[in-house]
């Protein structure tokens, strides 16, 4: 694989026709300060279409920056991330009773370098926030992992499921996307109700696919 940037590997012509995913991080990377959205509304029209349908429900929440995005991927990092985004932040106190010294000094460090602001002695990050796929994808990975307690099923009320089956994709596939879209909205208004304010972080997530990757004839080759 080239180890030109994607922008670059964009304007040289080697990528044809980029996968939505892969054309977000381009994005990402060379609009610098700009709002994603109003860079991809103003640039590629033709993207924000699908830009809105992707992320249907939170397409006006800004996307925080490829350097905070790493730490949200960090299996050693995610969860201090976590904890300082949501709307009660993170003091230092916090980060040292729940990660020890270690911690602590990861948080100096975030906060050092900008990902994190302290205002008050609570360290944070303003507002809603956004982030790509990947980024997504393996910090859903962590929580399932790390943060899934498999004993006290039964006994708690968490939940983790899988269901599969040999199916027509091209039916099931938008049924489940218009299921899990509704899910996920009503998630969200759970989680924004004037009743759900308090000090527990709860965390929820869902995942669909085929088993196998199928070929996209119109996604360009890195070459």
């Amino acid at each position: 694989m080239s180890s030109k940037t994607p922008a670059l590997q964009i304007s040289k012509k080697e990528v044809q026709k980029p996968s939505f995913n892969y054309a977000l991080k381009i994005v990402q990377e060379v609009c610098e300060e700009a709002s994603v959205q109003s860079f991809i509304r103003q640039y590629y029209p033709n993207m924000y279409e699908d830009f809105t349908k992707v992320y249907s429900g939170n397409q006006d929440v800004p996307f925080v920056s490829p350097e905070a995005e790493s730490y949200f991927r960090d299996p050693a990092t995610y969860e201090i991330m976590l904890m300082a985004t949501t709307e009660l932040g993170l003091s230092r106190t916090v980060a040292k009773e729940e990660f020890g010294r270690k911690g602590l000094a990861i948080l100096e460090k975030l906060v050092t370098e900008n990902i994190l602001i302290e205002k008050n002695g609570i360290v944070s990050m303003d507002g809603p926030i956004n982030a790509n796929q990947e980024t997504v994808h393996k910090l859903f990975t962590n929580l399932v992992q790390m943060n899934y307690d498999v004993d006290a099923f039964g006994s708690k009320e968490n939940w983790l499921s899988l269901q599969y089956k040999s199916v027509n994709s091209s039916y099931v596939l938008p049924k489940m996307m218009e299921v899990y879209k509704k899910a996920n909205s009503d998630i969200r208004e759970i989680l924004n109700s004037p009743n759900s304010k308090g000090t527990d972080i709860i965390w929820a997530g869902m995942v669909m696919d085929t088993l196998t990757k199928k070929s996209d004839q119109n996604t360009g080759v890195l070459q």
